[in-house]
């Protein structure tokens, strides 16, 4: 981490919650389950950590002027687009401080986008931050974390129905891989008690045990009519799909990729010594590439027009 980023450490009042998982592994159920919290439902905010990687290009941030086109690149960004917040940056600025920094802006729209003002806590649930653990925690030293992993086999049948998604079960595999990989950051947060790990799979099997587990974890009063009715929502039925749809060529190629990786989080293999052979690999990767050119080509040229021009809410189909 550059220096840059690091002055623009702050601890500051407000609580934050970030739910960490890859896309498809049940982020948006657990969050469901945590609407009542004093975090409110985690939302996906997505700008966190690539403008905490670009602060240095804008300067000091106290400065109104700099601030301005930190805020206006943040405002453009489609996720933020979709908040339909006002854009009204000397607002926002007086909002923040002091002290005015990133990690203060950061506070600031996420409860002007909840409607939270006057609140003390907010909550995330952006997959890709997954990635980014180490960065969050530079921002938000006193954050609280909880993990949640899915099968990454049923991960992998959902990202395939999902046009933004890797385009084939082996990139899947790398994809799921790559977001869960042993993390020194997550293992020194659990170390600290700022992380609660559980599987999907578990949340359904024993929602009213692991929602008890939740609410401890976070401080949260609980009662126990609480506990069966939010228990109530778990779907048993959504584990385990790989079981029924996926075809034995692809339990082989996903197996071959992330076996080490499903071991590791106690999931059993349906195949031994599985591999993925050279070609199927740079298939896989032409396939992906193809399909990354048509998405990108649709959601920056054909979306970009219909928001412009038509007023299409940016990720509405």
């Amino acid at each position: 981490m550059d220096a840059s980023f690091k002055e623009e450490q702050t601890i500051t009042t407000t609580e934050k919650l970030f739910v960490l998982g890859a896309p498809r592994s049940g982020t948006t159920f657990l969050s469901s389950l945590l609407r009542e919290t004093r975090f409110g439902e985690p939302i996906e905010s997505h700008f966190i950590t690539k403008y905490g990687a670009k602060l240095a290009q804008y300067g000091d941030i106290s400065d109104f002027s700099n601030f301005r086109r930190l805020i206006r690149d943040v405002f453009a960004e489609r996720p933020v687009q979709q908040w339909q917040l006002d854009f009204q940056p000397r607002e926002i600025f007086e909002r923040m401080g002091p002290p005015r920094s990133y990690p203060a802006l950061v506070d600031t729209l996420m409860l002007m986008r909840e409607g939270r003002e006057g609140k003390t806590a907010w909550g995330d649930k952006t997959p890709h931050y997954l990635g980014n653990v180490g960065q969050l925690v530079e921002l938000f030293p006193d954050a609280q974390f909880i993990y949640i992993v899915r099968d990454g086999r049923d991960v992998a049948l959902s990202l395939l129905e999902k046009p933004w998604g890797p385009a084939n079960v082996i990139q899947c595999a790398e994809y799921w891989v790559r977001l869960n990989h042993p993390s020194s950051v997550i293992q020194r947060l659990e170390q600290q008690g700022q992380v609660f790990f559980l599987t999907y799979e578990s949340l359904l099997d024993f929602p009213e045990e692991m929602i008890r587990r939740l609410y401890r974890f976070l401080n949260e009063p609980l009662t126990e009519k609480d506990v069966r009715r939010l228990a109530a929502e778990a779907k048993s039925n959504s584990k385990f799909r790989w079981r029924r749809r996926m075809h034995a060529r692809q339990i082989r190629q996903f197996e071959a990729i992330a076996g080490p990786t499903l071991k590791r989080f106690g999931y059993d293999l349906a195949s031994q010594g599985a591999q993925v052979s050279p070609i199927e690999r740079m298939l896989s990767r032409l396939h992906g590439f193809y399909a990354r050119w048509r998405f990108l080509f649709k959601t920056n040229v054909i979306d970009g027009i219909k928001i412009r021009f038509f007023g299409k809410q940016p990720f509405n189909e």
